[in-house]
């Protein structure tokens, strides 16, 4: 019995301190937005982030993005922005038969191995990708049906001229999923997050505090709403996730739906 109470005792003990040591990780947090400095020209990150985007959460993410974009719109001409080695792209393109992909990303060895990605694939004859700026989009104006975008709100350096391209470039009745992490993700999330970046991912992510460097300069749901109110985009709304955001809707929408919506997942729970 005395054996028992010292386990018992122990454990408790040890429970309260990885609490207490949790609390105190969370209550260091970022409380206001960081800009984020990925690195992405140093080969080493680059060469880590594309073995991350290989692993199975990564193609559950793309999983989501895919299904609300194709909810949005089926078919047509999309452009895929920020495109980095063209998975998205190329799952896109393999989930809705009638879309063709665009993806547009501004590294050229992002763009040459998605290229090289692409023509080994089932779909090659409708997945393209050419070298452009998410703040000048190279497509003419109402030109796409369906614009996508993920994890890359938190780099662009003026947001909102995004927004405006992506309504430039949509036809009447486009639609556009943005996807990114929101940086006012509960705290069992954020911990997780920090696990990752401390522990799990390759040396190189860990130098430029990866993935949590960019949950710190991601946006709230708020200063999305925000950030969609301000654009020339209509028919928008901001869905919350667990870890995740999107700006997403359609063009032809006139009335505005609130500006934070919650999921379809969090109504059901």
């Amino acid at each position: 019995m005395a054996r028992d109470r010292q386990r018992i005792v122990f454990f408790a003990g040890l429970t309260a301190a990885l609490l207490f040591a949790a609390g105190q990780v969370y209550r260091g947090r970022a409380r206001q937005r960081v800009p984020s400095h990925e690195g992405l020209d140093d080969p080493a990150v680059a060469h880590a982030f594309n073995r991350i985007a290989t692993m199975p959460q990564m193609r559950l993410l793309r999983w989501l993005v895919i299904r609300r974009a194709l909810a949005l719109q089926p078919s047509g001409h999309a452009a895929d922005l920020g495109c980095g080695p063209g998975y998205l792209a190329i799952e896109l393109a393999r989930a809705a038969p009638g879309l063709h992909v665009t993806g547009i990303d501004l590294s050229d060895e992002m763009l040459d191995e998605a290229e090289s990605r692409a023509t080994k694939s089932v779909v090659q004859d409708r997945v393209a990708f050419k070298k452009g700026d998410v703040a000048h989009i190279p497509f003419p104006d109402r030109s796409l049906d369906l614009v996508v975008s993920t994890l890359s709100l938190h780099h662009w350096s003026d947001p909102i001229a995004v927004l405006d391209e992506i309504a430039r470039v949509l036809r009447p009745g486009g639609a556009f999923v943005v996807f990114d992490l929101r940086r006012d993700m509960p705290a069992p999330f954020y911990l997780f997050l920090w696990a990752v970046t401390r522990c799990v991912v390759p040396r190189a992510l860990r130098r430029v505090n990866e993935p949590l460097g960019s949950r710190d300069a991601a946006f709230t749901l708020h200063e999305a709403a925000d950030l969609a109110a301000r654009s020339r985009l209509t028919g928008w709304r901001v869905v919350r996730g667990p870890l995740w955001l999107t700006i997403e809707g359609s063009v032809a929408e006139e009335e505005r739906h609130d500006p934070v919506a919650v999921s379809r997942e969090e109504r059901q729970k």
